[in-house]
């Protein structure tokens, strides 16, 4: 559970503040976007002013959503208020977060990973929560926000996308009953489940043919990585997101990893694992974090030594 104290002082700079400055995380899934919009949408019910910031792209699963054509690559500037969601630690959102632009005025995190590095002024958060859309829920309902479905929906988006439909471990009682309570306010399980995993592009389904036919399998970890060239190729441009949950579906691995390298030289890491597995801790070792069954990291160059880099801090923390 989150400090009640913070979760006043949050709503009161909320409150006062004209214009809200609100980021999601780079390598974007459904409960960082979600998260942003449904808070977005509650603010600017009551009157507040949102710029949307995400130094990234958006997954093609999640335009679905309303507001998510708001979204683009923004840096700090004349806001009142600065809020990040869903990021364990101030790297995760690239160019979004800038202290020297942002100066003195209040920077709020909300998140829920276990690994959470707090970096903000007012920082909420809960890391006994599923989902940041977990937390962003009890934030609308404390500002007294009525919500409408299109809020609805973007928080069951988050809590379904990170709990991976209601399956995962850090899945409670009260994760069911917010997502009961964001059904009846108008959200839909069948439409969600559709556009987030039933709906891909050809360049995707290309992208995962690649991983799979390129996949290691070592010691019951299961891993693959495209680089940026391949990436092109294929025809590929926002994002890679499900592929590592498919290479965990495979029965021998325990653990499973993709690893997609960015124009940049940077490669981001996706970390996947069974239940009895908890990979929080070697995303933690290599820079990132996140959850004990679902985790990732943005690693530095080169791409040719990057799968080792993991190999040998997966080594390091637990041996499969």
């Amino acid at each position: 559970m989150f400090d009640p104290q913070v979760l006043s002082s949050v709503i009161i700079t909320l409150k006062n503040a004209r214009t809200v400055f609100i980021a999601a995380h780079i390598q974007p899934d459904g409960d960082c976007v979600g998260s942003q919009l449904a808070l977005a949408e509650a603010l600017q019910l009551l009157g507040k002013r949102t710029v949307l910031s995400l130094d990234d792209k958006i997954p093609e699963n999640l335009n679905f959503l309303k507001g998510v054509k708001e979204i683009a690559p923004r840096e700090p500037n004349g806001e009142d208020v600065f809020v990040y969601v869903d990021g364990s630690d101030s790297k995760r959102y690239g160019k979004a977060l800038n202290r020297a632009s942002s100066g003195t005025r209040p920077v709020i995190l909300i998140d829920h990973h276990v690994t959470n590095e707090p970096f903000g002024d007012l920082n909420l958060v809960d890391t006994a929560a599923a989902s940041t859309a977990e937390i962003v829920f009890d934030l609308i309902r404390a500002l007294q926000v009525q919500r409408t479905p299109s809020i609805a929906q973007a928080l069951l988006t988050g809590i379904i996308t990170d709990t991976m439909g209601f399956r995962t471990t850090a899945t409670t009682p009260a994760t069911l009953e917010k997502g009961t309570a964001l059904v009846r306010d108008g959200a839909s399980i069948p439409q969600i489940i559709d556009q987030v995993y039933n709906r891909r592009s050809y360049a995707f389904l290309r992208v995962l043919g690649y991983a799979i036919s390129h996949s290691k399998l070592e010691r019951h970890i299961l891993w693959s990585a495209i680089d940026y060239k391949t990436l092109q190729d294929l025809g590929v441009n926002n994002g890679t997101s499900g592929v590592v949950t498919q290479l965990l579906s495979v029965a021998d691995a325990r653990i499973a990893f993709f690893l997609t390298e960015k124009q940049d030289g940077h490669i981001d890491l996706s970390l996947r694992s069974r239940a009895d597995v908890d990979i929080s801790g070697v995303a933690t070792r290599l820079g990132g974090g996140g959850h004990k069954q679902a985790a990732g990291a943005l690693l530095p160059p080169p791409f040719e030594t990057a799968a080792q880099r993991v190999l040998d801090a997966i080594q390091q923390e637990y041996k499969p």
